[in-house]
């Protein structure tokens, strides 16, 4: 049996993405441009991966009539899909973009509510699963009724199949993970001082504070760092990732800014590239999918054209 990849939400949601002009709370607006989709990280980073040539198996929770569009928005796009159903509804997100100030409002709702039963059938399908992976990401947030402990589980469970997993997370649900150290993780710094309670400091403190998470025996993270910079944790050393002004001021959207870096990182994994074109390489995902309003990226030889725009500076 052919091995593939595994991605796992477990809150999806439908993204409905406006851009408007000059956005202001007390106002109405007629969007300029509407773009609907099937989202949350793991969906997101199965469709990433589709568009680098990369099959994969989306897993999660379903539910209501957003839960059946999500479905058939991954079905037309011929990804395989393998969801457990339960009662509500899945979740919308709604994502303003100021086309003049350049700024980008959100609003997630929380999702339905996971009985222990519907999160059982997950798990058994989730080992199945297992028996054809060669890699697992897992990403987003927690709905209702599943406990912070979760992706735990999932990673622990990875790892006695010997299957590498990648996890983008936040808060309580984060913390538990890293106690199971997964192979790559993606953090925003504001976690490391909020949720894990560090005081917020400087570059320095930073990475000293991922080098402790290292130490436990995680081999990569990805920490963001400004608002489009990243600081790279390898096994062949830190490293701090930027992108020309120029690049910057084509910026259009941020949506799935993140998804693309994960995707554009598990490719580069999975293909053995050396640790420097692989951040370049998941850094360039990250940037294509910024110059559009559409989520995702045009193809890959747009990300590979975007590689030399990337500024790499080994830290430590």
């Amino acid at each position: 049996m052919e091995k593939t990849i595994v991605t796992v939400t477990m809150n999806p949601a439908v993204d409905i993405q406006y851009v408007v002009p000059e956005f202001m709370p007390g106002r109405w607006f007629r969007a300029s441009e509407v773009d609907r989709s099937a989202g949350g990280k793991g969906i997101n980073v199965s469709i990433i991966l589709q568009q680098l040539g990369y099959e994969s198996a989306a897993m999660g929770f379903l539910a209501g009539f957003s839960g059946e569009y999500i479905r058939d928005t991954l079905r037309r796009l011929k990804l395989t899909t393998n969801f457990v159903n339960v009662i509500g509804e899945s979740r919308t997100d709604i994502y303003v973009v100021d086309e003049v100030g350049h700024m980008e409002t959100g609003i997630a709702e929380p999702g339905p509510y996971v009985t222990e039963e519907a999160l059982g059938r997950f798990m058994k399908n989730f080992e199945r699963m297992l028996s054809r992976a060669r890699l697992v990401y897992i990403g987003g947030s927690l709905p209702p009724g599943v406990p912070q402990d979760a992706y735990k589980d999932l990673i622990l469970r990875c790892k006695a199949a010997k299957v590498p997993v990648l996890l983008d997370a936040s808060g309580p649900a984060l913390t538990s993970a890293l106690e199971a150290c997964p192979m790559a993780v993606k953090f925003d710094h504001r976690f490391l001082f909020s949720t894990l309670g560090y005081p917020m400091g400087s570059i320095d403190d930073i990475l000293n504070l991922v080098s402790e998470i290292h130490d436990n025996g995680v081999e990569w993270s990805v920490t963001t760092y400004r608002m489009v910079g990243n600081i790279f944790y390898t096994p062949q050393g830190i490293y701090m990732v930027d992108i020309a002004r120029e690049e910057r001021e084509q910026m259009i959207s941020l949506l799935a800014i993140g998804d693309a870096l994960m995707a554009g990182l598990i490719v580069a994994i999975l293909e053995g590239m050396d640790v420097e074109k692989a951040i370049r390489f998941a850094q360039a995902c990250s940037l294509e999918d910024t110059l559009h309003v559409k989520k995702g990226i045009r193809g890959r030889h747009m990300v590979e054209s975007l590689m030399p725009k990337i500024t790499v500076e080994k830290l430590r």
